[in-house]
């Protein structure tokens, strides 16, 4: 994948992009807990604005990038994102850095992310044949742990140096060499085929009916659901429970979430290997059910050096998730045709995001009536459960990848 000029640019894009996310996201829960002082509540609502902008506009978005070529609406979200972090620094250089100013930039952060997301999603099959698709994404994922482990670790002591505030310009940087980069990339898409005039309601409908009517797909997408509702809880307290109840200070808080980025590039170079010996639906259903004992072990977490278990959860944690996420993902990206590509990512990431928008309301709340750390457990065992949900499905037997429209590949 690397000696092909546009995949070393999307490897580029990807890298400077996740990078810029690590930065803009550390640097906004840092302001918002320590500048701004927010309560639980009000961290786990700031944590929701960014998914709910893709549940409130997700499907639309779908339909809409099924209409238009991919990379220029990649190109322009990322110079979006750019610039509505822009707008942290300068306000807080004018001392009018405010709440509202906060929730307005996560949401707008996350609208963005939803073109962003959408339409890489959808570019990535078209530049890279299936038979590649497996290894790419791993490779993909490698670059993006790579990055989310560099993002933390630079954040971290940027904020001590610099501020929050202007610690996000870096990902203002980072966002522009990803819009750079994107943009030199030479594979030409074909214009999509446009039948008379849009009928949106229609073209939505394609997408959800392609993802009820495939089992896999569609079993993947409820199990999902329910595991973001997790996940969105964890993420949201995360922060404070390792500043207000671990007592650790925001270079160790970098250094934690930088054990995701450890576990992420573990997962990426795991994935290929273990799937080829297990199946792809084996490794995924395994590794899902790793996944909520290593967030167990993060709420284990004390001060000083009991912050050792929150970066080993975090590595084991986020390499299980990892795994699940490579194998689902590329079975998804497979089987669905071109032309509604971006209507079924869409979906895909309504359902999951949705329930993960709910996950850190329902964890800030929650925070705030029993504590963060309390919070944390119950989100590893729910994280857990996720895995029963699938004990019985077609995935258990899924050795590889099938074809574009073949079906399942089983384990004889």
């Amino acid at each position: 994948m690397f000696r092909h000029p546009d995949h070393r640019l999307l490897l580029v894009s990807v890298a400077a992009s996740q990078v810029g996310l690590q930065v803009a996201y550390f640097s906004l829960a840092i302001i918002a807990v320590v500048v701004l002082d927010f309560s639980e509540a009000q961290i786990g609502f700031l944590n929701a604005l960014d998914q709910i902008a893709l549940v409130m506009f997700g499907l639309l978005v779908g339909a809409w990038v099924d209409r238009m070529r991919r990379k220029p609406i990649i190109v322009v979200s990322e110079s979006i994102r750019a610039l509505v972090l822009l707008s942290i620094p300068v306000a807080w250089m004018l001392d009018a850095l405010t709440a509202w100013h906060l929730y307005a930039v996560m949401f707008l952060l996350g609208l963005a992310s939803v073109f962003f997301d959408v339409a890489q999603a959808s570019y990535i099959p078209m530049l890279i044949d299936n038979d590649g698709l497996t290894g790419a994404n791993s490779r993909l994922q490698g670059i993006r742990s790579a990055s989310d482990t560099g993002g933390p670790l630079a954040a971290g002591p940027l904020v001590s140096l610099l501020s929050a505030p202007i610690a996000v310009a870096v990902a203002v940087v980072s966002f522009a060499v990803s819009a750079f980069s994107f943009s030199r990339i030479r594979f030409q898409e074909k214009d999509p085929v446009r039948n008379g005039k849009p009928d949106l309601r229609a073209e939505i409908a394609q997408g959800v009916k392609f993802i009820l009517s495939e089992p896999i797909i569609r079993t993947v997408a409820f199990a999902s659901a329910w595991c973001n509702l997790s996940v969105g809880a964890f993420q949201a307290m995360l922060v404070v429970f390792l500043i207000r109840e671990g007592g650790q200070s925001s270079t160790v808080v970098g250094l934690v979430l930088a054990g995701s980025g450890v576990g992420g590039i573990l997962g990426a170079m795991l994935v290929g290997k273990i799937s080829a010996k297990a199946g792809l639906g084996p490794t995924a259903l395994v590794s899902l059910a790793i996944s909520g004992p290593g967030m167990a072990v993060v709420a284990m977490a004390g001060p000083g050096w009991g912050v050792v278990p929150a970066i080993a959860g975090q590595i084991v944690y986020v390499a299980a998730i990892v795994i699940f996420n490579v194998n689902v993902i590329s079975y998804r990206q497979a089987i669905t045709p071109d032309p509604i590509q971006g209507r079924v990512n869409a979906t895909q990431r309504v359902v999951s995001w949705g329930s993960m928008a709910v996950g850190s309301i329902l964890g800030g709340l929650g925070g705030e009536a029993f504590g963060s750390r309390t919070v944390l457990y119950i989100a590893a065992a729910m994280l857990f459960a996720g895995c029963l949900v699938l004990l019985k499905t077609p995935i258990r037997t899924l050795k590889e990848l099938p074809e574009e429209g073949t079906g399942l590949v089983e384990v004889k």
